[in-house]
């Protein structure tokens, strides 16, 4: 937003002024975060320069309400005074406050109270006409709900946060069935995440899912930061990746490996039922070994047959009765 390039394939706009504050961090680590941003995607330090001002929690904390006597909500007027006339005085567009967790000392079970300090930046955005973004954490799910999208009804603490925001976005990380899809290896779908629209007041549905990915980028004192950059999901586009197509091949490979090994043993599988190929198969050894599933497999089978490479054939079972096969030609 401060440099106003299309960095992330969302179309170039013009620069705007902005803040960001991170109450976890210290200054150093977020002055690499920005250095692995700027390095990655060729940004001369100048044009942060000014339009983009960053604070950290650890030097200047922001808490703008407590629960006083476990009651009573009590507004640091004074604080919210000063992050008001900083919005103003440095004509912010967009301020962006990263997590919400560190910004009160309110129990976030409690919806009156928790409703109270979302108004608080409700007001200040109103006051100073300029955008917020409040970050939120999500609950931890359940334990076997790995590779689960986390929903709007996932956020941490009282729903009375999420009916106070215009709008809210969900990250969630790549599953395991879409990594697979995808051709990514299940080690490193934590380094895609997708961006859901979980509400949106005055904005239509969204049309395709939103990707990201994380990419390492070595920094010249030998660190390491991660750099989020746009990404599409293979097909996506109408262009499959190297990585969806590799998938692919390897799965067409297993498919016929294993047929021919069935068939030369007398097992013979078929389209639907218990003898489904692709249900059969993902239980062979080859498949495991591939770590090539099910879905993959039936894939494979529909790609196979369209290329004229398998087809079905009828033949008599040992029972005397019809039936049909898959065979190789």
């Amino acid at each position: 937003m401060a440099t106003g390039r299309d960095l992330l394939g969302e179309g170039t706009r013009e620069p705007l002024r902005v803040w960001y504050h991170n109450g976890e961090d210290n200054t150093l680590e977020l002055e690499r975060r920005v250095a692995g941003i700027c390095q990655h995607y060729g940004i001369p330090m100048e044009e942060l320069e000014s339009g983009f001002f960053m604070t950290s929690g650890n030097e200047v904390p922001l808490r703008v309400a407590e629960t006083w006597s476990q009651v009573r909500l009590q507004t640091d007027h004074r604080l919210v005074k000063c992050m008001s006339e900083a919005i103003g005085d440095n004509k912010i567009d967009a301020a962006a406050f990263d997590p919400l967790v560190t910004l009160h000392g309110v129990p976030e079970n409690n919806p009156g109270q928790m409703d109270q300090v979302i108004r608080i930046f409700t007001r200040l955005a109103d006051a100073q006409n300029c955008a917020i973004d409040l970050s939120h954490h999500t609950r931890k799910l359940a334990p076997g709900s790995n590779g689960d999208d986390v929903t709007i009804d996932d956020m941490r603490g009282a729903g009375a946060v999420k009916d106070a925001m215009r709008a809210v976005r969900m990250l969630n990380v790549m599953g395991p069935k879409d990594a697979e899809n995808a051709g990514v290896m299940d080690i490193e779908r934590t380094n895609y995440f997708r961006i859901d629209r979980a509400k949106a007041n005055y904005s239509g549905p969204a049309k395709t899912a939103v990707w990201r990915q994380f990419v390492n980028v070595d920094l010249p004192n030998g660190d390491g930061v991660g750099v989020v950059t746009p990404w599409l999901f293979p097909g996506q586009d109408g262009a499959p990746s190297p990585e969806k197509l590799e998938l692919e091949r390897k799965a067409e490979h297993v498919f016929l490996e294993i047929l021919r090994r069935l068939s030369l043993a007398g097992r013979f599988v078929g389209e639907h039922g218990p003898k489904n190929a692709p249900f059969v198969f993902a239980k062979e050894r080859e498949a495991k070994m591939a770590k090539v599933g099910r879905t993959a497999l039936d894939a494979a089978m529909r790609r196979l047959s369209d290329k004229g490479k398998i087809r079905l054939e009828d033949y008599m079972k040992a029972d005397r009765h019809a039936g049909t096969r898959i065979i190789e030609i």
